[in-house]
């Protein structure tokens, strides 16, 4: 049985990118909540910063987020972050108590 892989992504761009930005993550997390592996994918605007998001996802397996990263719409996404200064970090967690 597969390890389900939990991402947390922290994603800062400036303030004048960051409506450009929410709309790229709201189009990637659309396509990836219809991808098989994704078991959740949910966005959230920094209620005090603009500019800043955060992305919790959870993955069945390492193959689908591996899958997911290779996707056209996480490119985009990658992309367009890149491409506009965007600063990211990635987190992979370990839940430390199952899912309620």
């Amino acid at each position: 049985m597969s390890e389900t892989i939990h991402i947390l992504a922290l994603i800062s761009i400036s303030e004048d990118k960051a409506a450009q930005l929410e709309k790229a993550v709201q189009v990637c997390a659309g396509h990836s909540l219809k991808e098989k592996a994704c078991q959740r994918y949910e966005i959230s605007r920094d209620a005090e910063k603009k500019g800043r998001f955060t992305v919790c996802e959870i993955w069945a397996s390492k193959e689908g987020f591996e899958a997911h990263l290779a996707s056209e719409h996480f490119g985009h996404l990658a992309g367009f972050a890149k491409e506009h200064g965007a600063e990211l970090e990635v987190i992979r967690q370990q839940p430390l108590h199952p899912a309620s």
